[in-house]
């Protein structure tokens, strides 16, 4: 089980780096710019499991399957402002948190970024903004 949770974010992971630089793509598919003044406005799934509709209709990033494993929405914030923090560099950009499940010991957020596209991570990888 373990394995296939590593896969599925391996894949997340990666469709979501290249979702980050398709910004004509992302606005066709609601996930274009975001104004910072207007965060609290963006569309968001927030306590239960995202679906392919809250996905189309641009409130989610990623749905899971987990297959035996428990899965359920995670209890943060939602919408809320964050910086995410590329483990690599360190480098911090804001995003708009827009959903958050867990599935077994993995907790993973979907986010918005201001610039358009969105993207996956892990919660660990957030620094969350206080207003």
């Amino acid at each position: 089980m373990q394995l296939k949770i590593i896969l599925i974010l391996l894949i997340i992971f990666q469709s979501c780096t290249s979702k980050k630089t398709e910004s004509k793509k992302m606005t066709e598919n609601n996930f274009g710019p975001v104004e910072l003044n207007n965060w609290k406005e963006v569309p968001f799934t927030k306590g239960r499991i995202a679906t392919q509709e809250d996905i189309d209709l641009g409130k989610a990033v990623f749905r899971l399957d987990g297959k035996g494993e428990t899965h359920t929405p995670l209890e943060i914030e939602i919408p809320s402002l964050a910086y995410h923090v590329d483990q690599e560099t360190e480098e911090k950009t804001k995003v708009v948190v827009i959903q958050g499940e867990q599935v077994g010991e993995q907790r993973i957020v979907g986010v918005r970024y201001l610039n358009g596209g969105n993207g996956a991570c892990l919660l660990f990888e957030l620094e969350f903004i206080s207003e």
